[in-house]
């Protein structure tokens, strides 16, 4: 072949692959703004369905009722002192198996019990006690 044809041949299969190169890049394009507007019209369409679908009912838990806690002076320490010193006075070391010793000792453990008062000597047992502040 002569060098002139040949030349001729290579140039017509250069612009061939040229042209399969640029409708490569164009397909390669057009599914590019697919995709992206496909992207962009699927956040509506969720959004819609997201709307229209049912929601799942939810059901709240029973509530418990908060049982009642009693502290026996754990909010006011003169309360304490006064349950104390009341119960420890109507007690007596003779009869520790009162319901006042039993008290007495439990709200102080280490106390003892007051003696009991000679046949002779007048005591009063306590209407009420009261605890005093003093600052």
């Amino acid at each position: 072949m002569s060098p002139a044809k040949q030349a001729s041949e290579s140039e017509a299969a250069a612009p061939m692959a040229a042209g399969a190169r640029l409708e490569a890049m164009r397909r390669r394009v057009r599914l590019s703004r697919l995709a992206v507007w496909t992207v962009i019209a699927a956040g509506p369409t969720a959004l819609c369905v997201a709307v229209t679908s049912t929601p799942a009912t939810v059901e709240a838990a029973t509530v418990a009722k908060p049982t009642a806690v009693r502290t026996a002076a754990a909010a006011d320490p003169a309360g304490y002192a006064q349950l104390f010193v009341s119960a420890w006075l109507r007690s007596s070391a003779n009869d520790a198996n009162s319901a006042q010793a039993h008290l007495a000792q439990s709200l102080a453990p280490d106390a003892e019990l007051p003696l009991p008062v000679p046949a002779g000597g007048a005591q009063a047992t306590p209407q009420s006690v009261t605890a005093a502040l003093r600052r």
